[in-house]
C-alpha cells in the first residue's frame, strides 16, 4: 500500500494548480525564446541572400577589371591611355582640339559667359 499511496501523493503534486501554472510559465518562456531564434534566422537567411548577390556583383566588377587592366597592360592599352589624358600625338600625326561654340574668348583669352537677351538689352542703355 505504500507504493499507491506515494504515488496519489505525486500525481496530487504534480496536477496541483501551482505546479501547472509553474509548467505554463516555462512552457511560455521556451516558447518565446524559440521565436526569438527563429526571427533571428529569418534575419540571417536575408542578410546571406543579400551578400550573396553583393558577392556575384564583385565577382562580375573583378572580371571586369581584369580585362580592363590586361587590355591596358598591352603596347596598344598604353597608347590609347596617353593619349586619352594627355593631348599628344606621334611623330607625323596632327591633333585637332574641337571647341564648343558656346564657350567664347574675349580678347585677354579667359572665357567670357554667353549674355542673354535682357542683359544686352541693360548694357546697350548703361553704355557697356
Amino acid at each position: 500500500m505504500i507504493p499507491f499511496q506515494e504515488r496519489k501523493k505525486i500525481r496530487r503534486i504534480l496536477y496541483s494548480k501551482p505546479t501547472l501554472i509553474a509548467l505554463a510559465l516555462v512552457l511560455i518562456a521556451v516558447i518565446n525564446g524559440a521565436w526569438g531564434i527563429h526571427q533571428k534566422a529569418e534575419i540571417a537567411i536575408s542578410e546571406r541572400d543579400i551578400a550573396k548577390r553583393s558577392l556575384t556583383e564583385l565577382e562580375a566588377r573583378n572580371a571586369e577589371l581584369n580585362v580592363s587592366l590586361e587590355r591596358i597592360r598591352s603596347a596598344n592599352g598604353k597608347e590609347e591611355i596617353i593619349r586619352q589624358n594627355f593631348s599628344v600625338a606621334k611623330a607625323g600625326e596632327e591633333v585637332v582640339n574641337v571647341v564648343d561654340d558656346s564657350v567664347k574668348k574675349s580678347e585677354n583669352g579667359e572665357a567670357s559667359a554667353t549674355k542673354g537677351f535682357w542683359q544686352r538689352i541693360i548694357n546697350f542703355f548703361a553704355g557697356n
